[in-house]
């Protein structure tokens, strides 16, 4: 379990990191004035998916809950503020005109459905932004979780929800608009003024940052040190009388609201929401983003979606198999890095090494001297035993 070893002193609150991401935050709130407004959306939507990443990090790196979901709820708060997006566009945008879309009615439908019907209005598509995807994530996490499901079992379920969801979105053609998914909605506004996009970059940019803080201040509370504990040893902690389930439960639908929100903000941003985003290749990135990061550190894994997101741009423009250079960078990681790129940071900030990482490097330090030990113990006794036969058969005088 989690615990503060005698002789010890955690920091309470890491001064140099908060240097330099407020100056990483006036650095990035000044970069519309610098640059074109293709750039700014495209770091807007790499904010969005720093932002889901620190969620995914809170599941997987603080409470040891590895998920491929991510997506999902991603996808969900994007297709409840695309809907009313679309709902929304004006009588003359509308090739068929009315208050229905195109895909609706070369769909047979003459009405708007049911459960579609509310997403006309601001505030229910706010609230179901956020609320579809955390109740979904609730109503799973409580199946999952009180049935006491945990390790791979977990992770085989999340891939099984990301595969079956979007193969469901696809075949609801009347609804969804199937692989095309909702395009050409109305820009976002309020109260009828529409908002730019330099205005759309800072809402990502301040909600990524409010998200990474909420995080940091979770994660350094009471809950958190609970949550690290159940990574580390969930039976010591359901014995101490906690309810495992329920904190699992929370982190669970917390993760899933906020990855809601981004889906949201990113449908007023990129104007496009389809199912490829619940699909386990999405999910997967957003898994590759944590682990290139560091797990457990919440700024790594926004750092890797904004430099892997950048390399991926850069990527597509030379080969179509972009994929294969994320690939490498993740095995060179895995291997060579296993605890993220944010295991490298501290050196630089003169921060104190924790026992448990002290520990390892001497562990790391004496299985290298028994591998060295074992390569030249025969290589000594291959050379002595050489010079004896030399001695032995050298001639005489």
């Amino acid at each position: 379990m989690t615990q503060v070893l005698p002789g010890v002193q955690e920091s309470a609150f890491p001064r140099k990191l908060a240097l330099m991401a407020g100056i990483g935050f006036l650095i990035f709130a000044v970069f519309p004035l610098l640059f074109g407004e293709f750039q700014i959306s495209f770091l807007g939507k790499l904010f969005l998916f720093g932002s889901l990443a620190i969620a995914l990090d809170l599941v997987w790196g603080f409470t040891g809950i590895l998920s491929f979901a991510q997506g999902v709820f991603f996808s969900l708060g994007g297709y409840a503020m695309g809907y009313y997006l679309k709902l929304n566009l004006t009588a003359g945008s509308s090739d068929y005109g009315g208050n229905l879309p195109e895909f609706m009615v070369s769909n047979g439908l003459e009405q708007l459905p049911w459960f579609i019907a509310p997403l006309q209005y601001f505030p229910i598509a706010m609230v179901a932004m956020v609320l579809v995807p955390a109740g979904f994530a609730y109503l799973i996490g409580w199946f999952i979780f009180t049935s006491r499901v945990s390790g791979v079992y977990i992770t085989i379920i999340s891939l099984a929800i990301a595969s079956a969801l979007n193969t469901f979105f696809v075949s609801q053609q009347a609804y969804t608009n199937g692989t095309n998914g909702l395009s050409d909605i109305a820009p976002l506004s309020f109260f009828g003024a529409k908002i730019p996009p330099i205005g759309l970059y800072w809402m990502c940019l301040v909600f990524t940052t409010a998200v990474l803080i909420g995080a940091w201040w979770l994660t350094k509370s009471n809950l958190g040190l609970i949550l690290r504990s159940i990574k580390e040893n969930e039976a010591r902690v359901s014995f101490l009388g906690y309810n495992i389930a329920s904190y699992k439960i929370f982190i669970w639908t917390l993760s899933a609201g906020i990855a809601g929100i981004a889906g949201g903000l990113f449908v007023a941003l990129n104007q496009f929401i389809s199912p490829v985003y619940m699909a386990v290749p999405f999910g997967t990135q957003v898994v590759i983003w944590v682990a290139i990061g560091g797990r457990g550190t919440l700024i790594g894994p926004l750092a890797a979606a904004l430099i892997l997101g950048q390399v991926q741009n850069y990527a597509e423009q030379i080969t179509q198999d972009w994929q294969l250079i994320i690939g490498v960078l993740l095995l060179i990681v895995v291997l060579f890095i296993p605890n993220g790129l944010m295991s490298l940071v501290p050196k630089q900030f003169g921060q104190a090494k924790s026992p448990s990482k002290s520990n390892s490097s001497h562990s790391d330090a004496g299985y290298l001297q028994a591998q060295l030990v074992d390569w030249i113990t025969p290589l000594q006794k291959l050379i002595k035993t050489t010079l004896t036969i030399v001695r032995n058969n050298r001639p005489r005088c």
